[in-house]
Order: structure tokens, then C-alpha cells, then sequence
């Protein structure tokens, strides 16, 4: 009897609308599509090569996720990071991740030492560029919550990891901030490795508020809106265009 055909992982069957979905959800949390900018279908349709139904239906996902709002009569647009946004998702990044590493320190998984310590070499190499920096740190958090055995938190923390990979970026594009955090997550993972809850615990807390801190500097209460970075003086402030 022949044997039966292997799964396939899902991402080799991701229909269009994923596709898509990815694709602008990366641009949106990468600050290539900012605060404020307006889809205009039919030109996002051509740059993609793809037909409106499935884009109306990846901009359809992606406004459930809180990415993106549509104004009636007026148009779909990629939505603004207030402070409260900040504040409402860093209060519970701080309950949930802390308890994520007081619970990896304390699970003797064995291979834990040889995952993180991985992740710390590939953070190490990337410091000097945010955007290549931040995919690692997303991949460190991540490990954490794994690593921590409970599923019911890992759950919790999925349904903010879109909004919280959004924050991370604009955190880590502040100059240094990357080497800071570097070494907060080198100090959380030898507290997590050594076994030590409750100061993994309270290095993760102080890692995120460090994180909330750099937030609060670049977003104004007034507008709602991002600050615009400084940009020094005598070069031009027109932006290129690919």
C-alpha cells in the first residue's frame, strides 16, 4: 500500500490574500507605509501584480488587527501609534513577558542554553542596523515565551506580537538603542540560564519599561502622532524613493 503524501508546512500553502497580508503588514511595522498614509487601491493592486478582490480582503484582515482604519467616503488608512496605545500594550507586555521569564528560568528544558545563546550571537551581529536587529529581537521574545512552557501565555502574547513588533521598531530606531537592549537581553538570558526567576523576572520588566521610556520621547501627547527624528543639519530632508 502506497504511503500517504507528507504535510506540507502552511506557509508553502498561503493563499494570495496571506500573501499580501504579510507583505503590508511587514511594510506597515517597518515604517515603509507610515502613520497616516492613504491606500490607494488600484496603485498598491499594480505594485503587487495582483486583482482588488484579494487586496480588499488582505486590507479587510489587516484593519481587524488594528494596522489599518478606513474613513467612510474618504479612504483606507494605515492607523497612528498614540501614547495610549503605548501605555495600555506595555502594562501588559510588562505582566506577560515577566512572567514568561521567571517561568523559562525556572522550566529545565535542556536545550534551552543552546537556543538563546544562538539568539544572543545573531543579536550581537546586528546591533548596528535596526532593521535586521529588530527581526532578532522579536525571535529572542519569542523564545522566551517557548521556553516558558505555557502555552496559555504564549497565546496571550500572539494576539499583541503584530502590534508590539510596530513598537519595537520605532524604539530600536532610536540611535544606540539596539547595543542598549543587547545588553538587557544578554543580562535576561544568563538570569534565565542560571535559573534565577525572579531576577529574570525583574530584568524583563526593566527592559520593557527601558523600551516604554524611548516610546514616551518619540510620540506627542498633543498629536497622537510620531515625533519626526532629528535629522542633522545641511543634508537634505527629501526622501529617496525606490
Amino acid at each position: 500500500m502506497a504511503q500517504p503524501a507528507p504535510v506540507l508546512p502552511l506557509e508553502n500553502h498561503q493563499s494570495l490574500r496571506e500573501r499580501i497580508v504579510n507583505r503590508l503588514r511587514q511594510a506597515i511595522i517597518a515604517g515603509d507605509l507610515p502613520p497616516k498614509t492613504r491606500l490607494m487601491e488600484p496603485e498598491l493592486a499594480r505594485r503587487l501584480g495582483v486583482s482588488r478582490t484579494p487586496l480588499r480582503e488582505a486590507i479587510r484582515h489587516l484593519e481587524a488587527e488594528g494596522l489599518l482604519a478606513a474613513v467612510p467616503r474618504v479612504g483606507t488608512f494605515v492607523t497612528e501609534v498614540s501614547p495610549r496605545d503605548v501605555e495600555d500594550t506595555y502594562a501588559i507586555r510588562g505582566v506577560l513577558e515577566g512572567l514568561a521569564a521567571r517561568q523559562a528560568a525556572e522550566n529545565p528544558d535542556p536545550a534551552k542554553a543552546e537556543r538563546l545563546r544562538a539568539i544572543l550571537a545573531e543579536l550581537a551581529r546586528k546591533t548596528s542596523d535596526y532593521r535586521l536587529y529588530h527581526a532578532a529581537a522579536g525571535r529572542f521574545h519569542e523564545a522566551i515565551f517557548l521556553l516558558s512552557g505555557n502555552q496559555r501565555l504564549q497565546a496571550m502574547y500572539h494576539s499583541l506580537t503584530h502590534q508590539v513588533a510596530r513598537f519595537r521598531t520605532l524604539s530600536l530606531a532610536v540611535p544606540q538603542r539596539p547595543k542598549v537592549s543587547f545588553r538587557e537581553h544578554r543580562r535576561i538570558a544568563e538570569a534565565i540560564l542560571r535559573g534565577r526567576g525572579a531576577e529574570a523576572e525583574r530584568l524583563m520588566r526593566a527592559h520593557i519599561e527601558g523600551a516604554r521610556a524611548v516610546l514616551r520621547k518619540r510620540i506627542t501627547p498633543q498629536e497622537g502622532g510620531l515625533r519626526p527624528r532629528s535629522r542633522p543639519r545641511g543634508k537634505s530632508t527629501a526622501r529617496k524613493r525606490g
